[in-house]
């Protein structure tokens, strides 16, 4: 005979289910560094060097000038 379920099983049941989604959600966005060559190969940096830091940073400030209001980027002159 199968034990019963209690609403508290299905609650936890749920979360586990969310918890395991987000986890995946989180892994898939993490960000990484793909540098191509002249003739199209490419390959991925470590995420931890120099040169893949260096490109975060940059694309960190290049999404957050896109995404900033205008009159706020830097060097536009406008008051703080």
């Amino acid at each position: 005979m199968k034990p019963r379920t209690t609403p508290l099983d299905t609650v936890a049941a749920a979360l586990g289910d969310v918890a395991g989604a987000l986890r995946r959600r989180r892994e898939s966005r993490e960000a990484r560094a793909v540098v191509y060559d002249a003739d199209g190969h490419g390959w991925v940096l470590d995420p931890d060097s120099d040169l893949a830091l260096a490109l975060a940073e940059v694309a960190e400030a290049m999404i957050d000038s896109a995404a900033a209001p205008p009159g706020d980027e830097p060097g536009s002159g406008a008051a703080p």
